[in-house]
């Protein structure tokens, strides 16, 4: 688990380290320097509630996920695998879907859009 802590005032590269942060199911806290042994004792309180945690979604056929990790996909990139590890009370795992372009929908086997009423996912 990677955790970044930056003191309120400075400069980090945040949006650098994030996707990092978010793989690792770290978390980014930011301390006034003028609390800062009150802001780490409540960073260090956070317990670990599992370990070695993975979560996966799995999508219809109809769908796909946007802006992920090739690795993270299946071949066919209708499941996203997520390893966590340690996760906390507050960790969240969130991601992006939508429908696949209609020229992809028109060639997909067992697929008929005229009949089509949702697309379910699993998680």
């Amino acid at each position: 688990m990677v955790n970044l802590v930056t003191i309120a005032g400075t400069d980090a590269n945040i949006q650098g380290l994030s996707r990092l942060i978010e793989l690792s199911g770290g978390q980014i806290e930011q301390v006034n320097p003028a609390d800062l042994s009150g802001d780490f004792a409540n960073i260090l309180s956070q317990k670990a509630i599992a370990t070695k945690v993975e979560a996966k979604v799995k999508l219809h056929k109809g769908l796909q996920f946007r802006n992920e990790i090739e690795t993270d996909l299946s071949v066919d990139k209708t499941i996203l695998t997520r390893r966590f590890g340690n996760v906390t009370a507050d960790s969240m795992f969130t991601f992006e879907y939508g429908m696949k372009p209609i020229s992809q929908l028109l060639v997909i086997e067992d697929l008929d859009m005229a009949t089509i009423t949702h697309f379910p996912f699993q998680t």
